[in-house]
């Protein structure tokens, strides 16, 4: 299997000539995030300091929690945000355009931020704020050790079977994970089956579940507690006729790691899901 790498063109994001204008400016130092995953990557970046407000959503790291905030992902406070003076807002694909448009009427610099649906693009997103912010660098380290963390994983995985598994994110109603989404992805490099992978939306039933049978199960219910996703183990090992619960491979999840989409949470959440799927292999103390 060829090693992983990193595309031209997301290491190209940086120079490319649509950005001259962008390359031109200073690094942004009053920044506004709309979403936790863009704070995230804030923080990853060391540009903590940088970082003026965030959302109410914004939790990880704990530190997030105590900047300032200017409403939810959904409902932002434009009038907070403009008496701010901030020099760059990051939107998510959740931010709503007529606010936006507001902030832009105003003069505020907005950089919009595409949901990533892949590791690939993660990268280039890390990257797109990274310069933003001046911290190219950073971002070029934090992704050679993601990235060759995610081919150790490829690599010991190479040659096994490929193991079938179904990963559930809600309880009511069932959610899983189609193609569509980068958990998806997870399988993908781990040498796993995603057997709702084809379906059309996350939305999947119990009797699929069971009619499927799956190797192995996963559970990371995003917004429940661990206690809830620990019950919902419990669940599925009660039907006998499952093979994952009859070999005791159900296991559970952090949803904060395998649901947050940046380059270092991602290759964490890979070695994690391929251990578990792949229980012959030993991610942990292969050398890096």
């Amino acid at each position: 299997m060829d090693r992983l790498k990193i595309p031209v063109w997301v290491l190209a994001l940086v120079c490319a000539p649509a950005w001259a204008s962008a390359q031109a400016t200073a690094p942004a130092v009053r920044v506004i995030s709309l979403s936790p995953f863009i704070t995230e990557t804030i923080y990853l970046l060391g540009a903590q300091d940088q970082l003026l407000a965030d959302t109410t959503y914004c939790t990880v790291p704990p530190e997030a929690a105590q900047k300032e905030k200017i409403g939810s992902v959904t409902q932002m406070n434009v009038e907070k945000i403009i008496s701010l003076q901030p020099d760059l807002v990051i939107s998510s694909p959740l931010s709503k355009e007529k606010q936006l448009k507001t902030l832009r009427s105003q003069g505020l610099r907005i950089m919009e931020i595409r949901n990533p649906g892949t590791f690939e693009q993660m990268c280039a997103i890390t990257l797109k704020i990274a310069h933003a912010l001046g911290k190219t660098p950073r971002a070029n380290a934090l992704i050679k050790e993601a990235s060759d963390d995610v081919e150790r994983v490829r690599r010991q995985v190479a040659g096994l079977i490929p193991r079938r598994v179904f990963i559930q994110l809600g309880l009511k109603p069932l959610h899983t994970v189609n193609k569509d989404l980068f958990i998806n992805e997870y399988l993908i490099l781990a040498n796993a089956v995603n057997i709702a992978g084809n379906q059309p939306s996350g939305i999947y039933s119990r009797e699929e579940v069971i009619k499927q049978d799956p190797d192995v199960i996963l559970v990371a219910t995003m917004g429940s507690s661990k206690k809830a996703a620990v019950l919902e183990k419990k669940r599925w090992m009660a039907f006998p006729s499952l093979t994952s619960a009859k070999n005791n491979e159900i296991h559970v999840l952090d949803p904060e790691v395998i649901c947050h989409p940046t380059p270092v949470s991602f290759a964490s959440g890979l070695k994690q899901a391929a251990a578990l799927i792949h229980p012959e292999i030993n991610i942990a103390r292969e050398p890096r």
